[in-house]
């Protein structure tokens, strides 16, 4: 007998939250400016008592978990994410894939995410590195999980919304994290001086690493039946202390690389993932990348500051989650108003954070983002709110 999970939410929010979504991609509005808050595993598996290691014990338990994690959350979060009545689900090892992939060691923890160790401390090391077979680490282990869960979520789980049995898809990709970030995992910060002392060494590391990057998420896609150029979501955290000299000589080649194998010109289709201080890479990012949506940028950067991307590209996140976690809620709907009188009028704003909301943050707090988006409603020199059909 298949386990079945109920979950209750409104047909009218959901539709409002779907309406409301695409009108941002339009740059236009619906009724308000959406809210979609950073609520990842270490919240949902924290706020449900379960830990990482159960988590990640099996493929079975695993799907589980997912699925109870978005009940929970479909039904607990006061924000706009779910916007249609199907799941999505995913093998899920946390931002060390990409990084196991390429060699690393993973340090697993049974109440913490896990972490990458380094494989690398010469630059004599570097230049001599030989990436492993990428089927024996969790690349090769998220398509195993990939091809165990989906079968069971076709025949041993019964999801319905309101009564009504919805869809379960089963996706995959390599993490979002790029061959920099991995770069930087592999050798730690030293990779950052080899980047003066040895420049053509790390350009031909970062172009293998590359390499290996596209080969994989070709495969994955071929296994999907899904095309190459169908979207990427690409993120260049660790390289936000270089430069924007140096972006553009290290990132940018490897990052047009990768959007140029899998992007494509819908909103989504050539996502960044930048959650912390950005700015001096905008112009890298907007006319060189040519990103379609940054989101989960972090509250570092200042709402004044991003007037190079404000209605050029979808921008979302930039509250504070030590805000949302510590603050009152007259604090954030505070920061939260500033935030929508800099940036909503240029359109294309979804409301949230660095994906980084600190587990037990409380609902009343994540509330009142929603609320100050509702008393905010569609800036004055904006469209008129469209009709629900």
């Amino acid at each position: 007998m298949a386990h079945r999970i109920d979950i209750h939410y409104p047909a009218d929010e959901l539709q409002r939250n779907r309406r409301r979504f695409e009108q941002t991609y339009r740059f236009e509005f619906f009724d308000r400016v959406p809210v979609l808050l950073g609520i990842e595993p270490r919240y949902l598996l924290h706020a449900r008592g379960i830990s990482f290691g159960e988590y990640f014990s099996d493929p079975k338990t695993q799907l589980l978990h997912q699925l109870e994690n978005i009940k929970w959350r479909i039904e607990n979060i006061p924000d706009d994410w779910f916007a249609a009545p199907e799941l999505v689900v995913a093998p899920d090892f946390q931002n060390v894939t990409n990084a196991s992939g390429c060699g690393c060691e993973i340090f697993w923890q049974e109440d913490e995410t896990p972490h990458a160790l380094p494989c690398i401390s010469t630059l004599d090391e570097l230049t001599n590195y030989e990436l492993p077979s990428w089927e024996g680490t969790l690349w090769g282990k998220r398509a195993e999980w990939f091809l165990v869960m989906r079968e069971l979520a076709e025949n041993s789980f019964d999801v319905r919304l309101n009564g009504e049995r919805i869809p379960v898809r089963v996706t995959m990709a390599i993490n979002g994290d790029s061959p920099f970030m991995s770069a930087i995992e592999m050798a730690g910060a030293a990779f950052y001086s080899w980047l003066l002392e040895a420049p053509e060494t790390c350009h031909e590391f970062l172009r293998k690493i590359t390499d290996r990057y596209i080969e994989v998420e070709s495969r994955y896609r071929e296994i999907l039946g899904k095309p190459l150029n169908s979207g990427l979501n690409y993120s260049d955290d660790s390289a936000q202390v270089i430069s924007l000299k140096q972006y553009r000589e290290f990132c940018v080649p490897i990052g047009r690389r990768m959007y140029d194998a899998f992007g494509c010109d819908r909103f989504d289709g050539r996502l960044m993932h930048l959650c912390g201080r950005n700015v001096h890479l905008h112009p890298a990012l907007l006319h060189d990348l040519h990103i379609t949506m940054l989101h989960g940028f972090g509250s570092a950067n200042k709402p004044e500051e991003m007037s190079l991307l404000a209605g050029k590209v979808v921008l979302q996140g930039n509250l504070d989650p030590m805000t949302l976690y510590q603050g009152t809620s007259d604090e954030i709907e505070t920061e939260t108003m500033h935030l929508l009188e800099f940036l909503a009028s240029a359109g294309g704003l979804i409301l949230g954070d660095g994906f980084n909301v600190v587990p037990g943050t409380s609902f009343r707090s994540l509330e009142a983002v929603r609320k100050a988006s509702e008393l905010f409603g569609v800036p004055r020199q904006s469209m008129d709110p469209m009709p629900v059909h």
